[in-house]
């Protein structure tokens, strides 16, 4: 116990001293702050290699940090083992990692993508030979190996993309698609405060007697017995694929198999073994038939999930990977994958200004263009959806003139108005922001003034934009009635908008215009009065 102390205690302190010695460097680098999430990601870097120095030869020729769009470049990387590893070689052209971020974009995206790698097939020992004549040569060769990633952060939803090109070998491409994705561990805090046993004799490297019980009792005289945490995965899967394409493999290994290994019979007997009427019988066929199809002639295998509306999962149930294979009944073939998008063949034949300009916006189906998604849109008035892309599009280059869409959106009811509304806001002056909303004597409804709950609501109504025209101005007017008659929430709101304007003199102009609209509303509709007999 206590050499295993010290050996981490050692190599801890390799390690602390390696990220120190790498700080200064990344001080040096002005594009970005030090503790910028690329640069911290470089430090590591360069300190894990360091240490990994300990067990084989390492070099390599240049890291590149671009802490302001967190991205990180390591070129011609050669690696090399140590004594009986010392025939195990690895080189790599370029690594680059992009779209590093540890707090930052609700949509994160990210790509990491290594080229020119090669793996010594000395590095595999025993399967050394088996695996050269598969690559046919010394070494497995691999021109790309690419990973690209998204994931919204609000929704959950997750896409991932795969793509592996060795030459004269294989191509390897695939793709999933989650509208939402999550690990399901219930009993996590529970497993994990069980496992902190704040006194352990053993961690401090001695043993106490009186603490020695009948191993057959377990750990304690109150022990339940062993349990197993219940983990799964569980979402909404869109689409899926998995695509292997032949760019040599089987022409190397096709004459050392014997001729009846790839006999149709043969491949029937080694892959359909379920049950007949089963769903993974069904699958099993598909894949056979494709294999099939392969050795026929020698292209590529596919594997797709397409189902017409998403699916949902739990993989709690589910005992095998025949289960989930089972469940998502993958359909095979011997051509690439289907896009998981209905696309457009013609658009300048689509009819459908609204479903084509949509299309356009996102890229989805069609090229995006928001040159001619905003020439397609425009005229189309009282539709949700059309008024929240408007403003998406629009907001970047002129977020003044995206902000009477989001405002449409926000009173139709859009699902993520009210937070294009804050994105945009966050970007106009005072100024420009409150002449887009209603004046503070713009006419209200006589609801808005039955009680003080009345006023409260239709106050937290305009700060908000919720079913209503977003106004600052008019949520003051309201809140200011309800504040004088003892409403904490409306003197909260108040205290809000005085905190986020500041003394800006464009909005104390707003906010005293509305102030007297407020005196107007409580003199002429008698709040007074009303107000004070509503709370006998």
């Amino acid at each position: 116990m206590m050499r295993s102390f010290a050996c981490h205690l050692a190599c801890s302190a390799a390690i602390s001293a390696t990220l120190f010695g790498a700080m200064p460097a990344l001080a040096q680098q002005g594009d970005a702050s030090v503790f910028a999430p690329a640069n911290i990601v470089g430090g590591l870097l360069r300190a894990g290699i360091s240490y990994a120095r300990m067990v084989a030869d390492i070099r390599y020729g240049a890291l590149e940090v671009d802490g302001q769009r967190g991205g990180i470049v390591l070129r011609d990387l050669q690696i090399q083992g140590i004594g009986d590893q010392a025939r195990c070689q690895i080189t790599l052209g370029r690594a680059q990692i992009s779209g590093i971020t540890f707090w930052g974009a609700e949509d994160m995206r990210g790509r990491v993508d290594a080229s020119d790698l090669k793996i010594a097939n000395n590095c595999f020992g025993p399967q050394a030979a088996m695996i050269g004549m598969a690559t046919g040569s010394d070494s497995i060769p691999l021109d790309r190996l690419a990973v690209d990633w998204r994931q919204v952060a609000g929704s959950g939803a997750t896409q991932l993309d795969l793509e592996i090109v060795s030459p004269e070998i294989a191509r390897i491409e695939g793709s999933v698609d989650f509208d939402y994705v999550a690990m399901y561990i219930p009993d996590a805090l529970k497993k994990l405060a069980q496992g902190n046993d704040p006194y352990d004799p053993e961690e401090f490297g001695f043993e106490d007697p009186a603490l020695d019980m009948d191993p057959d009792m377990g750990d304690s005289p109150f022990d339940e017995g062993p349990t197993t945490p219940e983990v799964g995965l569980r979402g909404t899967l869109r689409a899926a694929h998995l695509s292997v394409e032949n760019l040599g493999l089987w022409e190397r290994l096709s004459p050392i198999m014997p001729p009846e290994a790839a006999s149709p019979e043969a491949i029937d007997a080694g892959v359909i073994t379920a049950e007949p009427g089963t769903p993974f019988r069904a699958v099993q066929e598909g894949l056979a038939a494709a294999l099939k199809g392969f050795v026929a002639q020698p292209g590529m295998v596919t594997a797709e999930i397409r189902p017409d509306a998403p699916v949902e999962f739990d993989s709690r149930g589910w005992t095998a990977p025949e289960d989930a294979i089972a469940f998502f009944a993958p359909r095979f073939t011997n051509s690439a994958a289907r896009p998981p998008l209905a696309l457009i063949a013609d658009p300048s034949a689509a009819g459908d200004a609204r479903s084509l300009g949509l299309a356009l916006a996102r890229g989805e189906g069609v090229p995006m263009n928001h040159r001619r998604a905003i020439g397609l849109l425009s005229p189309l008035k009282g539709d949700a959806e059309v008024s929240l892309a408007l403003a998406a599009m629009i907001a970047e280059a002129d977020p003044a003139a995206a902000y009477p869409h989001a405002m449409a959106a926000a009173n139709l009811g859009a699902a993520g108005a009210p937070a294009m509304l804050d994105r945009i806001e966050a970007k106009l002056p005072t100024a420009a922001l409150l002449s887009a909303q209603r004046p503070g004597n713009a006419p209200l409804q006589d609801e808005d003034f039955a009680s003080v709950q009345a006023l409260r609501d239709a106050a937290l109504a305009r700060e908000q934009g919720d079913g209503v025209p977003r106004s600052y101005a008019l949520a003051w007017r309201l809140a200011a009635s309800a504040a004088a008659a003892g409403d904490g929430a409306s003197a909260a709101l108040m205290a809000r908008l005085n905190a986020r304007f500041g003394g800006e003199q464009v909005w104390i102009t707003a906010r005293e215009a509305a102030a007297d609209a407020a005196m107007a509303d409580w003199t002429t509709r008698k709040l007074g009065s009303r107000l004070a007999g509503a709370a006998q």
